[in-house]
């Protein structure tokens, strides 16, 4: 039994006595110790966390696009909003807040796995609230997202439009070895907002006993432990943070020699090949940078990424962003002053820039100019659009098409969609067919026979006047070309029409849609709401006129009669 013994140990070995060398799961060793084999790792198995994220030390990553906020996107908050804080929310947890007039939040927060899952089953919980005021467009959403793959895992965890303050509880199915990450998206545009808190991410593992290739048990061995040997050779366990070298190191290149930090330097190879730099990317001295003729059309893919320019505010003149064209400057950039002029013109911002003014209601705003159509100082700058337009400026609409242009909503009140303003006037309208108002009855209530008539009309005081501002752009109008002008006294016709005399305005709030009445610096007058005075006076007179005819018919036919009488008596 001896030499069967002997036989199958060499062939489990494989030794190799003419080349004295040992294999182990290899009968044919290329080393004096030679050892095959695969390895599998053990694990203990049970409950693993992927993800444990209450945002004590977190730093916000996010996809965002948000703006006109005082915080554009997600932020970390110890005191949040109570319209948007979760019952749950405690210490720091991350918070969007949109409750801002003029403020649109459209944002993705982005938290990463710290580990990627073994098994193909997660488990994830978190707490959340969103808050919702009125805007149909606003929304809170939760997935899974794959960052190997670059995809959405599976149907949304959350995606509500409606308030909600609770708690996501639920399994999903992953590939195993995959990064993942959790994204919250939120869209507000003046709305209250939504918080997030205690993500939790975990997988549920079986226990895996190991298989190895080589154990060496010296009575050394612990977890972490590396191999090592002395001088002579002598090998055993030690700690890892007592072998020499270092965790960072650099890597530095000085002519075409690269050296590692405690390491070895490697000679790079060198030769006489060229490159070449082309389609907007060129290189002088030896340096490569932007700049150069594109060959073919080119397409930047942004994706989910933003491109953004940016410049140093230190700078006396810093850089801006040009296109030209073959006769003139198309844009410019005035980075400087936030500011952009189309046309050719200096982007030079207009003087008025951060002045103040009052509007209807005499709220104060600044004037913020954040771009300019300019061709130049010649004069005859244009700008072309289509066949129908939209200009839109919070409450306020304006319809363009081949027609005319008109508001985009039918206003049937005497308040809404203004041409002008009590204390904005124009100076002059000119029309071919005159000014057409509307008159359905259909659109009329309470409809009574006026009163007044030629008792008021009489009551009227006429004058002829000048203006008193004569002034046109820098021109003074001499006297004596002055127009003299026919109408009436506001002050006049309010003790006599007060209907006709406009004494306070509508005016807008804010961008909500909110209106407030409010006292009008100065007396207007709806002059074609006196015609109707004035027919009825007319009428009124004409009725006098027939009674008069009458009468004076009637005392012709009796002076007829007396005539008759006083021939016969003769």
């Amino acid at each position: 039994m001896r030499p069967l013994l002997a036989i199958l140990v060499i062939s489990v070995l494989g030794i190799n006595q003419a080349l004295s060398q040992v294999g182990i799961g290899t009968t044919n060793p290329t080393a004096t110790f030679h050892v095959v084999g695969t390895t599998i790792p053990g694990n203990t198995g049970g409950t693993t966390e992927l993800l444990n994220q209450n945002f004590d030390s977190y730093t916000i990553t996010e996809i965002n696009s948000s703006i006109g906020c005082s915080v554009d996107g997600w932020e970390t908050t110890t005191t949040g909003d109570a319209s948007a804080n979760c019952n749950s929310c405690a210490g720091t947890w991350i918070f969007i807040d949109s409750d801002e007039t003029g403020c649109s939040q459209n944002s993705t927060a982005i938290v990463n796995f710290v580990a990627n899952p073994a098994s193909t089953v997660i488990t994830i919980s978190f707490d959340y609230r969103y808050n919702d005021y009125l805007g149909a467009d606003d929304f809170f959403r939760a997935y899974l997202f794959n960052n190997t793959t670059n995809s959405q895992v599976g149907a949304d965890l959350v995606n509500i439009t409606t308030d909600q303050d609770t708690s996501y509880n639920g399994t999903v199915n992953v590939t195993a070895g995959d990064n993942y990450s959790l994204r919250f998206e939120y869209q507000g545009i003046f709305d209250f907002g939504a918080s997030v808190d205690n993500i939790l991410v975990t997988e549920t593992t079986t226990a895996v006993t190991g298989s190895y290739a080589f154990r060496l048990e010296d009575g050394q061995q612990q977890d972490g432990y590396v191999l090592t040997s002395d001088a002579d050779g002598n090998g055993t366990w030690q700690p890892s943070n007592s072998v020499g070298g270092t965790d960072n190191q650099t890597i530095s290149i000085s002519g075409n020699q690269l050296s590692i930090e405690n390491g070895n330097t490697v000679t790079l190879p060198t030769g006489s090949g060229s490159y070449i730099f082309e389609n907007g990317i060129s290189e002088t001295s030896g340096n490569v940078r932007l700049g150069g003729t594109l060959i073919q059309n080119t397409t930047i893919a942004l994706d989910d990424n933003d491109l953004t320019f940016t410049t140093s505010n230190t700078a006396a003149f810093p850089g801006d962003i040009i296109f030209e064209g073959n006769l003139r400057e198309v844009m410019e950039t005035n980075l400087e002053d936030n500011y952009i002029n189309f046309g050719g013109g200096f982007p030079l911002v207009d003087g008025d820039d951060g002045s103040t003014f009052l509007d209807s209601g005499s709220s104060t705003f600044t004037k913020d100019f954040v771009a300019g159509f300019d061709a130049g100082s010649t004069g005859g700058t244009a700008v072309a659009m289509g066949s129908i337009e939209y200009f839109v400026d919070g409450t306020d609409e304006l319809f363009f098409e081949g027609s005319g242009f008109s508001p985009m909503d039918d206003e049937t009140s005497q308040f809404g969609n203004t041409l002008g303003k009590s204390n904005r006037r124009w100076g002059a309208v000119y029309a071919t067919n005159g000014v057409i108002t509307t008159s359905d009855e259909t659109y009329k209530k309470e409809i009574q026979n006026l009163e007044y008539g030629l008792e008021e009309i009489l009551k009227i005081k006429t004058i002829s006047y000048k203006w008193k501002d004569q002034t046109l752009g820098k021109t003074d109008i001499p006297n004596a070309l002055q127009a003299r002008k026919i109408g009436f006294s506001a002050q006049n016709l309010l003790e006599i029409l007060p209907e006709v005399v406009q004494t306070h305005s509508w005016v807008a709030k804010n961008e909500d849609g909110t209106y407030v009445r409010v006292k009008n610096n100065k007396l207007g007058v709806y002059y074609s709401d006196i015609i109707p005075v004035a027919i009825k006076a007319i009428q009124q007179q004409q009725e006098q006129i027939d009674e008069l005819k009458n009468t004076v018919a009637l005392l012709i036919k009796q002076n007829k009669h007396l005539e008759s009488l006083i021939k016969n008596k003769n």
